[in-house]
């Protein structure tokens, strides 16, 4: 019996009350909007990052760079388009953009290349032609690639095949060219079955080198429970294919706008302090926002500095959320994000937003840019 059946055979086995909040598209949980969330909207906030009123000149003397407007904070890159789950990446001077599956005959993970980070093409090609045994063909999303050594190698979260009440995994696959085909490995890579199930892979490059991969338990997957998730972290193998001693839970659901939710994870540094930026909150809801929490490392732990979300509805979409960053070739750091959440039932494109990420004393802010001069140097 091959690796990959044997994981399936484990999964018919087992009694677990499993249920699954698709995370792409149409592909939404059947329950009315009233019932999925009982959340509060989402918070005003004043400044981007922060509840409280700066001392007066904070704003010049501390940052390099003014606040962008809270309303309007972003460049929508790819007007029209639906680009959930974006992740950036930048190979031999070309911007590659990794997305989620937006429909059932859509590619499992689009690709879009571009030689701008705020220009990109309507199409897109599937990167991952061919899922793993285990995963179900139609529910692939939250997508993460890096070149790691002279391989390329994608992580990927599923829906689990012929299992019933629904649940999502993990899985990793790698290939010798950006745009694929990748191979996947026959199981999956992360699938905690005890926590509902395993979402939203992103990894991260640390100062000495190490690999490591941030995730979210799947707890909120039983829609009508109570239980929170949790946002984890484990080393992985020089080659990323693997996971290397034990996973450390590094955030936890403690504050009113996250709900039970906290997702999404993405760690950057920030003149080297370590930086984790996630989602909260239901994914289809205008109370789903962008937060973030200062880590000591990769392995936490991380406090949370403010007590509002980073990001929140604004005129550019309500239930801004799944954010990833890139450099562009001139250092500038770029968060990229859906600045729509999904409406329930109905399609939703999601385009990309841009913003520019800057820090100060009390921590990143989004900046002002000007879109006029964003050719040079991106």
């Amino acid at each position: 019996m091959t690796r990959s059946r044997r994981f399936l055979a484990v999964l018919g086995g087992m009694s677990l009350v499993l249920l699954s909040c698709a995370k792409a598209g149409s592909e939404v949980a059947n329950q009315p909007v009233s019932s999925v969330s009982d959340a509060p909207d989402a918070p005003v906030v004043e400044d981007s990052h922060t509840t409280t009123t700066p001392p007066d000149g904070r704003a010049t003397a501390l940052r390099d760079l003014a606040a962008a407007d809270p309303s309007s904070p972003a460049l929508i890159v790819t007007p029209g388009l639906d680009v959930p789950n974006p992740i950036v990446i930048v190979e031999d001077g070309r911007f590659l953009m990794y997305s989620s599956q937006t429909s059932f005959f859509s590619p499992s993970v689009a690709l879009r290349e571009s030689d701008s980070l705020f220009e990109w093409p309507e199409s897109a090609v599937d990167v991952l032609p061919n899922l793993p045994d285990w995963a179900s063909v139609g529910h692939t999303w939250a997508p993460d690639a890096r070149r790691i050594g002279d391989r390329f190698v994608l992580y990927i979260t599923a829906r689990v095949k012929d299992f019933s009440p629904s649940t999502q995994c993990i899985g990793v696959a790698s290939a010798d060219n950006h745009a694929g085909p990748f191979e996947p490995e026959p199981d999956p890579l992360v699938c905690q079955l005890d926590r509902k199930g395993s979402i939203d892979p992103r990894t991260f490059l640390d100062a000495d080198g190490d690999l490591w991969l941030h995730w979210k338990s799947d707890d909120n997957a039983d829609i009508e429970g109570t239980s929170t998730s949790t946002i984890y972290a484990q080393r992985l193998s020089a080659d990323g294919m693997k996971l290397v001693g034990e996973p450390t839970r590094i955030l936890e659901v403690d504050q009113p706008w996250e709900g039970r939710i906290i997702e999404a994870p993405q760690m950057t540094t920030l003149e080297d302090q370590y930086w984790l930026f996630y989602s909260g909150n239901w994914f289809n809801q205008p109370a789903y926002a962008i937060g973030a929490a200062r880590c000591e490392g990769p392995a936490g732990p991380c406090t949370k500095p403010f007590d509002a979300p980073l990001i929140s509805s604004n005129a550019q979409g309500e239930g801004p959320g799944e954010a990833s960053f890139v450099e562009d070739p001139t250092g500038r750091l770029w968060i990229a994000y859906s600045p729509w959440a999904v409406e329930f039932e109905t399609p939703t494109a999601r385009p990309v937003a841009i913003a520019r990420v800057e820090l100060d004393d009390q921590g990143p802010y989004l900046a002002e840019f000007d879109p006029a001069a964003l050719g040079e140097g991106s």
